[in-house]
């Protein structure tokens, strides 16, 4: 089976693929590796160091804060796909691969990881309601559905990994990922409720869980490129592997990104 799977990594990166690149070389495998080499490697002091009972999960859902009261509900929203998630979680409930939290509740990062593509400025009900403020939020809520304890968290982080050129040139990220950014598109979120009936349900989840939260929680970008240099200083043959992935996930998603110009 190993071979299998090396030959098709070298197949696409031959002249004539039978895939397209893409398939592997993105974002999504390339926050996977980092993650699971951060789970096997210890590292003191880092943000995506596991604490004790931690695990991960790529591509869970978190629930909304803003689930629908009826059907047709013009506020409503679904559940938000987090492209990686580290801390005490369990994986399953109301749906298949619905993320939430158990004891000790020492742990809950999620992270959003990017090549190229921006990070999202509003949903189709909500436009400013942008990508780091509905993650932060689905938090809020995740932490209020497990009947967790803010207090309790030795490690909370919502975590921005895109390329560093990327992070040079585009204001956006630096923006998105304010506290008082976030709290101020959660807020308005909450506010569009006022002429409902739940409004004040809304009101007391910001109050309780939303702002404690904030307050508490790390938010930062970071670059691959930095990861990677990370990695390699405490493992040197595997930061060499990931130096040669990441530049092959560059090289085909700059291809990508070109065709969508």
């Amino acid at each position: 089976m190993l071979n299998t799977i090396m030959l098709l990594l070298e197949n696409l990166v031959s002249e004539k693929p039978n895939m397209p690149p893409t398939i592997l070389y993105n974002e999504g495998w390339l926050l996977r590796v980092v993650m699971q080499w951060f789970f096997q490697n210890q590292v003191a002091g880092h943000p995506f160091s596991f604490k004790t009972g931690a695990g991960w999960f790529s591509e869970g859902l978190l629930r909304s804060p803003f689930p629908a009261a009826r059907r047709g509900d013009p506020l409503a929203e679904s559940y938000t796909h987090a492209d990686g998630v580290i801390g005490n979680i369990a994986v399953g409930g109301a749906g298949k691969v619905d993320i939430s939290l158990v004891e000790p509740f020492d742990q809950f990062v999620v992270l959003e990881a990017k090549l190229f593509s921006e990070l999202a400025g509003g949903t189709t009900r909500a436009a400013g309601y942008n990508q780091a403020a509905r993650n932060v939020a689905c938090m809020a809520k995740i932490i209020e559905f497990s009947e967790a304890s803010i207090d309790n968290f030795k490690s909370l982080g919502f975590y921005v990994i895109a390329p560093q050129s990327q992070l040079d040139k585009e204001p956006s990220f630096n923006e998105f990922i304010q506290k008082e950014s976030i709290y101020q598109k959660v807020l308005a979120r909450v506010e569009s409720y006022k002429a409902r009936s739940d409004y004040a349900e809304k009101r007391d989840w910001l109050e309780t869980f939303f702002i404690p939260l904030l307050s508490k929680l790390k938010v930062e970008a970071f670059s691959w490129e930095m990861i990677i240099e990370s990695i390699g200083r405490n493992d040197q043959a595997m930061g060499e592997k990931l130096v040669i992935f990441y530049s092959r996930c560059l090289d085909f998603n700059k291809l990508r990104e070109g065709k969508r110009s």
